[in-house]
């Protein structure tokens, strides 16, 4: 248990990192500065292109700037040229042509990423890819704003107005990323274990049935009637004496009981005799579940007589020693 236990954990956490790094940027935010100090930063939300490279975790810095043409349908004029390392962003108007052609322009102009705004609207929407050979080669991020953003980001935070803005990511957990990977795990945790519950309780099931009697077994064993001066006296089980007309099985060790008494231990608990411990029908296997040889199996086999003389329970001709005492005692008149 405790190392299907640590392999469960093991895996989890797999599934669980493999979805944090492969989790999808589901929404963003563009935060918007000036430098100046005029204007109050603002924030306002887009959503990234379905195309394209996603914005890392720290997002990008960069300057504003208009496209010209501002619709991007066609080869739109490059950034500014400064001497510093500043990122440019180009903001684009919807429309005209697809999504992916506007970026590729923006990409080609050398902008670092770019932003698409609405036009007579304030809705969003993931920005679709058209065109697979155009969208194979756009290597920057983008997103899509409402028009009232892009008007706002225009005419307050551009490059003109000593302005900056951050594209921010917004990773959305989404708790189906958690519970579905789990649930799954647990459903075959717990598939793997009924299964295996399963396979056991048919082999103690099938270990259960050797130790037992059938019903076709147990009609092999004869029953006899009891009469007086037979060898039989008590019965082991009920320790009743036996009387006229009592029905006995008698087992082939030549232990006899009432078939009442006997019957149920021999198809519902073990198929050997009660008092000598001896299996029934010598021709089973001639050893027990764990491998040891069952005792007195070995000196009886199948020609064996089911009613061979049998003496009263406890006596002294039951034991093989006595029988070689009372011989010594005949042989050389000495008790031992």
């Amino acid at each position: 248990m405790f190392i299907m236990g640590s392999l469960f954990h093991s895996h989890v956490l797999g599934v669980f990192s493999f979805l944090v790094c492969a989790l999808p940027t589901t929404q963003s935010m563009i935060y918007a500065y000036s430098d100046a100090s005029v204007r109050e930063p603002q924030m306002f939300d887009d959503l990234p292109a379905l195309f394209g490279p996603s914005l890392s975790i720290d997002g990008m810095k960069g300057s504003l700037v208009e496209a010209v043409p501002s619709n991007g349908c066609s080869p739109i004029l490059p950034p500014p040229t400064l001497a510093n390392d500043t990122s440019f962003i180009v903001l684009i108007r919807r429309y005209d042509c697809h999504f992916d052609t506007k970026v590729l322009h923006a990409q080609l102009a050398g902008y670092a990423a770019a932003i698409v705004h609405n036009v007579g609207s304030d809705s969003l929407l993931h920005m679709s890819r058209n065109d697979e050979t155009t969208w194979r080669h756009i290597t920057i991020p983008s997103v899509f704003t409402g028009e009232t953003a892009g008007n706002s980001l225009l005419a307050n935070f551009s490059f003109y107005n000593n302005s900056h803005i951050y594209l921010m990511p917004d990773y959305s957990f989404s708790l189906g990323y958690y519970i579905i990977p789990f649930i799954v795990v647990v459903s075959l945790v717990i598939v793997v274990m009924c299964i295996i519950m399963v396979v056991r309780c048919v082999q103690y099931r099938k270990r259960i049935r050797r130790n037992r009697l059938s019903k076709e077994q147990l009609k092999k064993i004869p029953i006899h009637k009891f009469k007086k001066g037979d060898h039989y006296d008590v019965c082991a089980i009920c320790l009743e004496e036996y009387e006229e007309g009592d029905k006995l099985r008698v087992l082939p060790c030549s232990h006899a009981y009432h078939s009442s008494c006997v019957d149920p231990w021999l198809t519902k608990t073990k198929k050997s005799c009660p008092v000598c411990k001896n299996r029934v029908f010598s021709s089973d296997s001639d050893s027990d579940t764990d491998g040891n040889v069952t005792n007195g199996e070995q000196g009886d086999d199948e020609r064996t007589p089911l009613l061979r003389p049998a003496p009263s329970f406890g006596s002294m001709e039951e034991s093989p020693r006595a029988l070689e005492e009372e011989e010594s005692v005949a042989a050389t008149g000495v008790i031992v």
